[in-house]
């Protein structure tokens, strides 16, 4: 496993949010890759991905495809993701083919403390960002 990662899962196995919620993780070794999955008690349908190069760690949580955007809504939704990108702490919107995401990163050699706090800010962001989308998706 990925030494960033391990100091991740280390973090975050006995780490409790503000509200309470504890985080599940499971490790995944690939032959590329290596990634571990989070999961927010509160929040199990949204999983975070971690994965790690040599001095990053980066974020990503899947939101929404792009067939599940309202028609003509697309050029809409793009502009106010792009304008709101500044204003959502810690993580920024991302489109990888047609899956819709956001996403943080940070050095890897962030504390504990950092790595937990920017784990919880973008769990949290995953609520923020439904919610200022939502106006573009069918429901």
């Amino acid at each position: 496993m990925n030494p960033i990662l391990e100091k991740v899962q280390t973090a975050l196995e006995n780490f409790e949010t503000e509200d309470g919620a504890k985080f599940q993780i499971s490790a995944h070794q690939g032959d590329d890759v290596d990634m571990l999955t989070i999961i927010k008690e509160d929040m199990e349908e949204f999983a975070i991905l971690a994965t790690a190069s040599e001095s990053q760690l980066l974020l990503n949580v899947s939101l929404f495809d792009a067939d599940q955007i309202k028609e003509g809504q697309t050029a809409a939704l793009h502009q106010m993701m792009l304008e709101l990108n500044m204003a959502m702490p810690l993580s920024s919107f991302a489109k990888t083919n047609e899956l819709y995401s956001i996403f943080g990163a940070l050095s890897g050699d962030s504390k504990p403390e950092t790595i937990c706090e920017e784990v919880e800010v973008l769990a949290d962001n995953i609520i923020d960002a439904l919610e200022v989308c939502q106006n573009y998706l069918n429901a």
